[in-house]
C-alpha cells in the first residue's frame, strides 16, 4: 500500500528531506571558520584549509554524481555520503591541531559537498514532469530547515561549546537517512532500460558552448564570491558580534531564500533562467559592497536579508538552466560538475587569496574588491551569451548536405 502511494506521489516526502537535510547543514558549513579560530588558527591557515576543502570538491561532486547517474539511483548515492559524513564529522572533538582540521575537513566534505546537486536533481526530477509542481516549493523546506534549526543550534554552543554540532549534525543526519528510505531511488526521464542502452559520455557536456561557457563563468564569479560565504563568521567576530549572532545572521539570511522559492515557478514562466541568474549576480555586487562597509553587528544582519535575492535567486535560475542544457542521462552528472566548479575550483583560487590579502589589508577592503570583480565578470557573462546567440545563427544559416 505504501509503495503504490510513493509512486502516485514521489514528491511527497521532498519537502521533509529538504528540512532535515539542510537542517544537518546549519550545524556544519556556518562552523567552519569559526572552528578553526576557536583553534588558534590564522586568516592564511584558515584560507589554506578552505582551499584544500575546495580541491575535495571539485573531485567528490562530478566522482558521485557520474555515480548516481551511472547506477540510476541518487538515494543509494545520497545515503551512502551522507551516513559517511557524520562518521567523519564526529572526531571534531579530537581535532584541535592544524594538522588535525586538515585530516577533518576535506574528509567530511568529500562526502558531504555532492549533498546539495544531488537533493537538488532529485527534487528536480521528482516534480518536473507534474502539473503545479514547483522546485522552489520544495527547495524552501531546506531554507526554512536551516532557519529554524540554526539559532537552536547556536544557543547550544553558547551554553556547552562548539563540539557539540558534531552530535547534533549526525542526529539530524540520521534523520534525513529515514526519510530518504521512504523515497523513491529515481524518477528518470526515459524508461531505466531505455537508459541503461543509450549511456552518454560525460564527455559530450564539454562539446555545448552553452554548457561550458556557463560554467566558466561561474567558476570565474565564485572566486570573488565563495569568500563571502567562507569568511562570513569572521566578519561578525571582525565588528564586535559573538557566535551566537552569527547564528541569527544565518538564519536571517535563510529566511529571505524562502519568499524567492515560493515564487520561484512564476519567475521561471515570467523570465529566463539566464535572466534570473544575471539578477543574482547582481545583488551578490550589491551584497558584498554593503558587507564591506558593515561596521557593526546589526549592519551585518541587514546584509544578510539579500541573501535570497542573491543566492536563492542564483539557484533557481541556476538548476532549471543547466537542467535544459544538460541530455537526459547526465542531469545529475552536470549539475555536479557545475557544482563542483563553483564551490571546489572557485574556492582553492578564492578562499587562499582572500585569506592572505585579509591578512595583509583586512577584512572589509576584500569584500569591497569582491563586488568589483563580480561586476567586472557580469559583464564577461553577458559577452558570452552574445557569442551563443552569434554561433547559434551561423549553425541555423548552414545549409545541410542532403548526401550526408
Amino acid at each position: 500500500m505504501s509503495q503504490g502511494i510513493r509512486l502516485r506521489r514521489p514528491e511527497a516526502g521532498f519537502p521533509m528531506l529538504q528540512f532535515f537535510s539542510w537542517a544537518s547543514m546549519s550545524c556544519f558549513t556556518p562552523y567552519i571558520v569559526i572552528v578553526m579560530t576557536d583553534r588558534g588558527l590564522d586568516n592564511t591557515r584558515i584560507g589554506l584549509i578552505l582551499t584544500l576543502n575546495a580541491l575535495v570538491t571539485i573531485v567528490a561532486q562530478p566522482f558521485w554524481g557520474m555515480i548516481s547517474d551511472r547506477i540510476q539511483s541518487i538515494r543509494k548515492v545520497y545515503i551512502l555520503c551522507l551516513a559517511l559524513a557524520a562518521a567523519c564529522y564526529c572526531f571534531l572533538p579530537w581535532s584541535r591541531t592544524l594538522g588535525h582540521l586538515i585530516l577533518l575537513y576535506p574528509g567530511v566534505l568529500f562526502f558531504l559537498s555532492p549533498m546539495a546537486p544531488l537533493l537538488d536533481t532529485w527534487s528536480y526530477q521528482a516534480i518536473r514532469n507534474r502539473a503545479g509542481g514547483s522546485y522552489g516549493l520544495i527547495r524552501l523546506w531546506g531554507s526554512l530547515g536551516f532557519a529554524v534549526v540554526m539559532p537552536l543550534v547556536g544557543r547550544l554552543v553558547s551554553l556547552t561549546g562548539l563540539n557539540v554540532i558534531s552530535w547534533l549534525f549526525a542526529l539530524l543526519i540520521a534523520a534525513s537517512i529515514l526519510v530518504s528510505l521512504l523515497l523513491p531511488q529515481a524518477t528518470p526521464e526515459r524508461p531505466l532500460n531505455i537508459l541503461h542502452r543509450q549511456k552518454l559520455p560525460v564527455g559530450s557536456l564539454f562539446k555545448s558552448y552553452p554548457y561550458v561557457s556557463f560554467v566558466v563563468v561561474l567558476g570565474l564569479m565564485f572566486v570573488s564570491i565563495q569568500p563571502m560565504f567562507g569568511f562570513q563568521g569572521r566578519l561578525m567576530l571582525d565588528v564586535g558580534g559573538t557566535q551566537e549572532l552569527f547564528g541569527w545572521a544565518m538564519t536571517v539570511a535563510a529566511l529571505s531564500e524562502i519568499p524567492v522559492f515560493i515564487y520561484s515557478r512564476r519567475l521561471i514562466s515570467r523570465f529566463s533562467p539566464v535572466s534570473l541568474v544575471i539578477v543574482s549576480f547582481l545583488f551578490f555586487a550589491a551584497r558584498l559592497y554593503a558587507f564591506s562597509v558593515a561596521s557593526a553587528p546589526w549592519m551585518v544582519m541587514l546584509v544578510a536579508l539579500l541573501h535570497g535575492l542573491s543566492f536563492a535567486l542564483f539557484l533557481v535560475g541556476t538548476v532549471n538552466y543547466i537542467d535544459a542544457l544538460a541530455p537526459a542521462g547526465l542531469k545529475s552528472t552536470a549539475l555536479t560538475i557545475a557544482s563542483a566548479v563553483y564551490t571546489g575550483l572557485s574556492g582553492i583560487a578564492g578562499n587562499a587569496l582572500a585569506g592572505r590579502l585579509m591578512d595583509q589589508y583586512g577584512i572589509r577592503p576584500v569584500y569591497r574588491l569582491g563586488s568589483l570583480a563580480t561586476l567586472t565578470v557580469l559583464v564577461l557573462f553577458l559577452i558570452s551569451l552574445g557569442i551563443g546567440r552569434y554561433l547559434t545563427r551561423r549553425l541555423a544559416d548552414q545549409p545541410v548536405d542532403p548526401s550526408a
